[in-house]
């Protein structure tokens, strides 16, 4: 290897490049000194009281704590003495805290073994005979000081009382006319701050995390994830170095490294991941991983990769061996109908010079999809994800991110909470850059929307700045959704004969374009966009009242919703994962789904009547088989089955703890929420939607918002105690929903009610429906898809309207 490429480090040991894009580091022989920062945090302090109390110049020793820098003790320094000049400090309180930067990089120059080994050589394996110890000089600019900045001097001199003792006097002083004969001490001039960014705490840092590890280690895992919350320190001091702003640090590691840290001391791990935060002190190493390269820290038997993934934002450790990069392909592969589409298996048919606008969940088939897309020949593709409760698998995200950005654009929304714990949705910072629409960004963030309006506004607005983007290319768009977040408002609103700008005002689009503004929105969808397809029944319903309300639809919509293999086959597996997260998620909290008295809204629905079925058929006891179902489809009305919620009486409604919703419309009033709470038998009780978006019990959202927000709550009359907390998984901490806690003292009630994934649809709490029951469903989206381009291509699309597959249509869109 050309050593000449090698690069030295402000730690001592030299980065050597491997191969493309590699780079090493060995770190074994480093010397690691713990409580640096908590040193010259003390120093600094003692010079402050020292300053306040004293009138002339100013002078102390400390004697170093062996508990907190036994490193430096052991290398038999014992004190440190502080000297500087009357009036030289006197307007401290103006540059306290950069003189403590200052003095903190000062003792940091201990870490770094080039420096160290200058003022301490015999400690470094130097003859002190012919390396004697010289002195650092730390020069620094500071107009409060003196116009020509000060210097801080760090001499080691020999104990006077033990002999092979020393101590560490520090001289604080002007540049120009400081005190001290420089010539006279032999010293060594320190002016490279810039080759380091001293991480202050680091030693905590590590600590911090290498325990995380551990925790998880425990739980038989090989990844442990740290995210970046508000207040985090460890965020706060890596945003200085070259790395910049992270949203997360993700730990890999095999059971090799697992059995050690393990079986070992917790010294080994903390030893480790303080040298790996020294290594990003480091200004050539920390720019060497944002240029894009992998550094190998070499640490004794263990070697770890570091690199950045997810457009830089997340730092990645891979102890061992280098993080498997999965892509698009791995997850199509295990979806055989799709991958053969995708392969042009069967059809010639492309997406070809056709830009695509997706709105959709975040799971591996969409994953699949989109990489369908791109392998026929999609233009652009841009994404809205829909994201409710849950966590997105890490991996997910580096696989999108990893999709080149100039034809690829994604962006989705977060679950928020204001000051006084009301919830709302503003835009997630984890996929696609948002700065260029920071504008919007802020107007949602004020507006406080609920999910399906914040929904609603993210993906009109996405949508309508592609459609701007491609006028003046003259290119196609073609809409595929999964809600009816913005099919029905583009035929609502061109049918009702609005200007573009119209549009574009109502969804916070900004455009210079005045001209455009003024053209019928109609026209603008006629010239640049093909179609829609939807994918679900509530998306399907809501185009169907559409054009109820108008007599037609303005555009050609393709949908799937209501085929057989969507009602039958995708109902029955979406009626298992709703249960299934309903089990985890009362396993969770102490309780059985098993024993719930439960209330089902939509019972004769796709989902409803499956959910019914397994309810009965295997998910609770025998002996508590009575659910109560409703849907307006019941005909022949009994104790068990009504065809409308109000014919639930108060007392049957008491003996309730479990309401499932599949209707997709909010049916429960808030008298009847008030009335529950007030006389239920049961202490807690629980509310899960599964059907899409927060339509299900958005009137007990809306209810319980207002009571928070109102100055003196009550509750039939008397004063109520509102109170939210967050439901967490106990073992992967992953958060499940809010807790509702209702407390009327003179009364003696308190309720506690558990909104299920905030109620939103539960089976996305999990893992929804499984892949190999979806495989069709998402190549039923992809084929129909197709098949619209294909007819738009030669001029032989059907006249606007609603076209279901299996009704009106085949999978490929051809007329039945």
């Amino acid at each position: 290897m050309n050593t000449n490429k090698q690069i030295h480090t402000s730690l001592g040991p030299v980065l050597s490049p491997v191969e493309d894009g590699l780079w090493e580091i060995d770190l074994t022989n480093l010397r690691i000194f713990f409580g640096l920062s908590i040193l010259s945090r003390t120093i600094g302090e003692e010079i402050g009281n020292q300053l306040h109390s004293l009138p002339g110049d100013l002078s102390f020793t400390y004697k170093i704590n062996p508990n907190i820098n036994h490193e430096l003790v052991d290398m038999h320094i014992q004190h440190v003495q502080v000297f500087a000049r009357a009036g030289i400090l006197k307007d401290w309180v103006l540059f306290r805290e950069q003189f403590e930067e200052n003095l903190r990089f000062v003792f940091g120059s201990f870490q770094q073994q080039s420096i160290a080994k200058k003022i301490h050589p015999e400690f470094y394996g130097e003859d002190p005979n012919r390396n004697s110890s010289v002195a650092l000089l730390f020069p620094f600019e500071a107009d409060f000081i003196h116009p020509s900045g000060y210097y801080i001097l760090m001499e080691r001199v020999a104990s006077l009382y033990r002999i092979g003792d020393f101590f560490l006097r520090i001289t604080i002083d002007t540049q120009e006319d400081g005190c001290l004969n420089l010539a006279n001490i032999k010293h060594e001039i320190i002016s490279d701050a810039h080759t380091r960014t001293y991480i202050a705490g680091a030693s905590k840092i590590s600590e911090s995390l290498s325990n995380g590890m551990i925790n998880a280690a425990q739980k038989g895992e090989t990844f442990y994830e740290e995210e970046n919350s508000h207040f985090s320190k460890v965020f706060a001091q890596i945003e200085k170095t070259p790395l910049g702003k992270l949203t997360n640090i993700n730990f890999y590691w095999e059971e090799q490294y697992r059995n050690l840290i393990l079986s070992s001391d917790p010294s080994v791990s903390l030893t480790i991941l303080k040298k790996l935060f020294l290594l990003l002190e480091d200004s050539s190493a920390s720019k060497k991983i944002k240029e894009g390269n992998t550094i190998r820290a070499l640490i004794g038997k263990v070697s770890v990769y570091v690199d950045l993934s997810r457009l830089d934002r997340v730092l990645n450790f891979s102890i061992n061996q280098k993080r498997t990069l999965l892509d698009s392909s791995f997850y199509l592969k295990r979806m055989p109908i799709l991958e053969k589409i995708a392969n042009s298996d069967g059809h010639n048919l492309s997406f070809e010079g056709v830009n695509v606008f997706l709105i959709h969940h975040v799971t591996s088939e969409i994953i699949s999809l989109i990489e369908t897309l791109r392998r026929l020949k999609v233009n652009s593709l841009d994404v809205a994800f829909v994201k409710y409760g849950g966590n997105i698998p890490p991996i997910y995200l580096d696989i999108l991110l990893d999709i080149p950005t100039e034809t690829f654009f994604m962006a989705g929304l977060e679950f928020k909470l204001t000051r006084n714990n009301t919830p709302y949705y503003g835009v997630s910072p984890l996929y696609s850059d948002f700065e260029i629409h920071s504008t919007f960004r802020h107007k949602l963030e004020e507006a406080k929307l609920g999910f399906f309006d914040a929904m609603r506004k993210l993906a009109v607005f996405l949508f309508l700045n592609k459609l701007l983007s491609l006028i003046p290319k003259n290119e196609k768009l073609i809409l595929i959704e999964d809600g009816g977040y913005v099919a029905p408002i583009l035929n609502e609103r061109a049918l009702d004969g609005i200007s573009f700008g119209s549009i574009l005002d109502e969804f916070w689009v900004e455009t210079k374009d005045q001209t455009i503004k003024e053209k019928p929105f109609n026209e603008i969808l006629k010239n640049y966009v093909m179609g829609t397809i939807e994918h679900t029944r509530n998306g399907y319903d809501r185009l169907v009242k559409v054009k109820e309300e108008k007599q037609s639809l303005f555009l050609p919509a393709f949908s799937i919703a209501i085929s057989n293999e969507k009602t039958m086959e995708e109902s029955k597996e979406v009626a298992r994962s709703i249960l299934n997260a309903l089990d985890n998620t009362l396993h969770g909290i102490g309780k059985a789904l098993s024993k719930r008295k439960i209330l089902l809204l939509g019972s004769q629905g796709n989902i409803g009547v499956f959910l019914k079925k397994y309810l009965i058929g295997g998910f609770l006891h025998e002996n508590n088989l009575d659910i109560i179902e409703i849907d307006r489809k019941i005909q022949s009305e009994s104790k068990f089955a009504k065809s409308d919620f109000l014919k639930v009486s108060e007392s049957e409604f008491s003996e309730i703890d479990l309401i499932i919703g599949v209707t997709g419309e909010s049916t429960i009033l808030p008298n009847a929420w008030e009335s529950w709470i007030l006389k239920s038998k049961h202490k807690q009780l629980f509310i899960a939607s599964g059907s899409t978006k927060t339509a299900e019990f958005s009137d007990f959202i809306n209810w319980t918002n207002e009571l928070n927000l109102t100055e003196n709550p009550k509750l039939g009359g008397d004063d109520l105690e509102i109170s939210f907390q967050r439901i967490l998984d106990p073992q992967t901490q992953m958060e499940l929903g809010s807790k509702i806690i209702f407390r009327i003292d003179t009364k003696k009630i308190e309720k506690e009610v558990y909104l299920i994934s905030d109620g939103s649809p539960v089976n996305f709490l999990f893992f929804g429906v499984p892949t190999e029951s979806m495989d069709p469903i998402i190549s039923q989206l992809a084929s129909v898809s197709l098949g619209m381009v294909h007819y738009y291509k030669s001029k032989r699309l059907p006249k606007p309207d609603l076209y279901a597959v299996d009704h009106q249509i085949n999978v490929w869109g051809d007329l039945l």
